[in-house]
């Protein structure tokens, strides 16, 4: 996820695209936003709907520190940041109303309630403006766990490298063709954008709805073409191939084999992979249809999604504003009534190309999971009431095999 901003904009191009005049100017751009990614951006995310009564419903009411930060979450919090590349990029979150928080002593003293994220590579650095230091996260080596990898850090890194490149232009070549035709596109006509930084831009709003029956009818569409396109299968195959190769570099004592060997072998469980799944699409993908699987959510208590999505597009096809509002209404069970919690977020992208820089950092500003092994006073740089505190405890006491949940999410 934090390494990683490409995987989003793969599913942005999935449910957002379609070669139908309008839609078709989306896709470009989440295109273009993948071959130039270096901007700033701003905006804000909040929970709308019936958030407070979701703990109850699912039956594990909160206590009155989890609702405070509910009910933050539905004041809202401000995004800002920089992303100079697609693993390179910088996140300031500031609660709207922190007040809500203070008064049940989930936060304290003179500053907003906040967090940092930067990215850097291989590496997640986390601070709140509590803590005097930031948690850093180092993925080349395992959290905190050095030198229990077999592989030469910068060997590893040349991995990372090759498969960050192979996905990327694997989801540029297969965005760029994907052919869902969406239903409900509105070309909204031209419309100026005020920038944070005070420019002006002319851009074409682009409106878009979704609902359950069409993402059931979207993931279908895409399964289906997935097993009958080679683009997809010779990215499979590859991408298997390079995590062949890093597991032999990663044990020693694996029994080593050729490129021709991890090919075929690659070849083989990619082919019979695509085999078990046209079988589905061609026997239970036709039970159930987008309308059966819509009436069995419902039979459920999943009564359905509502997700509308607007694009501010500029005339080089860049998205510069962004807003998405996503709804979903379910019950638990059939003896309750049905809750409708919600996302609503707005961001706004611009200085393309010139992005704000910002400082990575160093030793001394810095623990990483082994320094606070090594000196278990150092965990006292995360304040009590600085959101990080718990987890890196948690972290610091945790033997680095039980540790790889945390090490995906970095990765």
């Amino acid at each position: 996820m934090w390494k990683k901003g490409s995987a989003l904009l793969l599913a942005l191009g999935l449910v957002l695209t379609g070669c139908s005049g309008q839609a078709s100017l989306v896709r470009d751009a989440v295109v273009t936003s993948l071959d130039k990614p270096n901007y700033d951006y701003q905006g804000s995310l909040k929970l709308v709907g019936d958030v407070d009564k979701l703990p109850a419903a699912l039956g594990e009411p909160a206590d009155s520190e989890s609702i405070a930060v509910l009910n933050a979450l539905k004041a809202g919090v401000t995004v800002k940041g920089s992303q100079l590349d697609l693993q390179n990029a910088k996140m300031d979150v500031v609660v709207n109303d922190d007040k809500l928080l203070r008064d049940k002593g989930v936060w304290a003293g003179d500053k907003k309630a906040g967090v940092e994220l930067i990215v850097s590579g291989s590496d997640l650095y986390a601070k709140s403006s509590l803590d005097k230091k930031y948690l850093k996260i180092d993925n080349s080596t395992g959290l905190g766990a050095a030198g229990e990898t077999a592989i030469d850090p910068a060997k590893l890194k040349d991995y990372q490298d090759k498969m960050n490149k192979l996905t990327m232009d694997f989801m540029k070549k297969y965005i760029s063709k994907y052919g869902y035709k969406l239903s409900n596109v509105k070309d909204l006509g031209k419309e100026t954008v005020t920038l944070p930084n005070g420019e002006k831009v002319e851009t074409t709003h682009i409106a878009i709805t979704l609902d359950t029956k069409e993402l059931i009818q979207m993931f279908y569409y895409t399964a289906n073409d997935a097993v009958a396109n080679q683009d997809v299968k010779a990215f499979a195959v590859d991408f298997m191939v390079l995590t062949q190769q890093l597991e032999e570099e990663m044990t020693p004592d694996a029994k080593k084999t050729t490129e021709a060997e991890k090919r075929a072998t690659a070849e083989a469980a990619v082919t019979a992979g695509i085999a078990s799944a046209k079988q589905w699409l061609e026997t239970e993908g036709k039970v159930y249809t987008p309308e059966k699987v819509v009436e069995l959510l419902k039979e459920e208590g999943f009564h359905g999604v509502n997700w509308t999505l607007d694009f501010n597009i500029d005339k080089a096809k860049l998205p510069i504003r962004q807003k998405s509002a996503l709804n979903v209404t379910f019950a638990v069970d059939k003896t309750q009534k049905p809750l409708t919690v919600g996302l609503e977020a707005e961001s706004v992208s611009y200085n393309f190309g010139k992005a704000t820089k910002y400082d990575i950092p160093g030793k001394d500003a810095s623990l990483t999971v082994e320094d606070l092994k090594k000196d278990p006073k150092a965990i006292e740089a995360f304040d009590k009431k600085g959101f990080f505190r718990s987890f890196a405890e948690t972290l610091s006491t945790e033997p680095s095999w039980e540790m790889d949940a945390v090490e995906a999410v970095v990765e």
